[in-house]
């Protein structure tokens, strides 16, 4: 009976798709001329395209008669005004040096500075590990100091003035 079942079945998908391949076939041959005249009305394509020609050629005859400026740009040019009300505050840099850092903390620093996205940068002296953290108010300078203290490490923060 399953026999039966599956050979039934794999007859009439056969005739199917070949049914639907021969009418795929003859829809593809068929021109374009013979598509639109078998809808018995002008098709609008013809027009619109005779419009577009029109349309077209007398954009080009403007363009070839116009005076060509003696320069040109390759983009368009914005003018933009940012009405300040006060002007900004510098930040400073800061210099936070630790003693004896070892490679796990200092990854965690590394870490909790990038991810609050401050700007900084590490380098070791002897035994000491400094970290210079630029651009920052006194409010972060605040909360990286309770981050560092989180990790038991001791530090010194102090205001960095280039030499």
């Amino acid at each position: 009976m399953n026999r039966l079942v599956i050979l039934l079945f794999g007859i009439v998908s056969t005739v199917a798709v070949s049914i639907l391949l021969i009418l795929l076939y003859r829809y593809a041959n068929k021109s374009d001329e013979m598509v639109y005249l078998a809808q018995k009305k002008e098709p609008r394509f013809f027009k619109e395209r005779s419009k577009t020609t029109d349309s077209t050629q007398k954009w080009l005859k403007d363009l070839a008669t116009r005076k060509k400026p003696s320069f040109s740009y390759a983009v368009s040019e914005m003018e933009i005004s940012l009405p300040l009300k006060k002007s900004p505050k510098p930040k400073t840099s800061f210099r936070m040096i630790m003693e004896n850092l070892d490679n796990y903390k200092k990854f965690c620093i590394k870490q909790t500075l990038e991810r609050d996205g401050i700007d900084f940068a590490i380098y070791r002296n002897g035994s000491k590990t400094v970290v210079m953290i630029h651009n920052i108010d006194k409010e972060k300078q605040e909360r990286i100091g309770r981050m560092v203290q989180k990790y038991d490490i001791k530090t010194k923060i102090e205001k960095y003035v280039k030499d």
